[in-house]
């Protein structure tokens, strides 16, 4: 299954730490992230923030790019953030490929 790479960056203005509306809309969704996932086929292998820089990092396998779409829409994610997603692959796949191995 491909591997995605999804980049979010908000606003401190339209952060859930600070904006009580956003702050309301992110519990109702945040705890259906696991249902939403399963629906979508998402299986998610990690998630970080930047608090003070209002990034958030994902890395999910997806069978799509539009799965991944999908995803972070009916999660909510995409309500206060900007969100890039790239397919990705391991730098090891690539540095064998360069060298020949």
């Amino acid at each position: 299954m491909p591997t995605f790479a999804v980049n979010m960056k908000h606003t401190p203005e339209s952060c859930p730490m600070f904006n009580n509306d956003v702050k309301k809309r992110f519990k109702e969704v945040v705890g259906k992230r696991a249902e939403v996932a399963k629906k979508h086929e998402i299986k998610v292998l990690s998630g970080y923030t930047s608090i003070l820089e209002h990034l958030v990092f994902y890395v999910v396998d997806a069978p799509s790019q539009q799965a991944v779409e999908n995803y972070f829409l009916e999660i909510g994610f995409a309500f206060w953030n900007t969100i890039e997603i790239q397919q990705v692959r391991p730098v090891e796949d690539v540095i064998k490929k360069v060298v020949g191995e």
